[in-house]
């Protein structure tokens, strides 16, 4: 087991806070190099600040009352697919590109469609 303690401060705040996480690994103490170790959980901390945070409040993911036991697990991979789809487009914001192409006229603007 690995403990992380990263301090951090908000946009608005001036002082300071500090959290504590673990991390479950199977490297002995002598394996766990500090160095990798966070480079490790820097990596998942990116992964999980773009693509869980973008499917929650982007796409609403929590938030989804869906009862059925497979439909949870297609909608993600349709979240998924529209994720990729609107970055790939080059759309720096995933809302950005939601947004606009949420609006008919716009799309068909965007793509040289009068």
């Amino acid at each position: 087991m690995v403990r992380i303690r990263r301090k951090r401060r908000g946009i608005s705040r001036k002082k300071r806070q500090t959290e504590t996480a673990y991390a479950v690994t199977d490297l002995c103490a002598e394996q766990a190099i500090a160095k990798e170790t966070a480079a490790w959980a820097r990596g998942h901390r990116i992964i999980e600040s773009t693509v869980h945070r973008t499917k929650d409040v982007t796409f609403g993911e929590d938030a989804g009352q869906v009862c059925c036991p497979r439909i949870p697990v297609v909608m993600s991979a349709q979240r998924d697919l529209a994720r990729a789809t609107l970055h790939r487009a080059g759309w720096a914001g995933i809302a950005c590109g939601r947004r606009a192409h949420a609006q008919p006229e716009t799309v068909l603007a965007l793509h040289g469609i009068p």
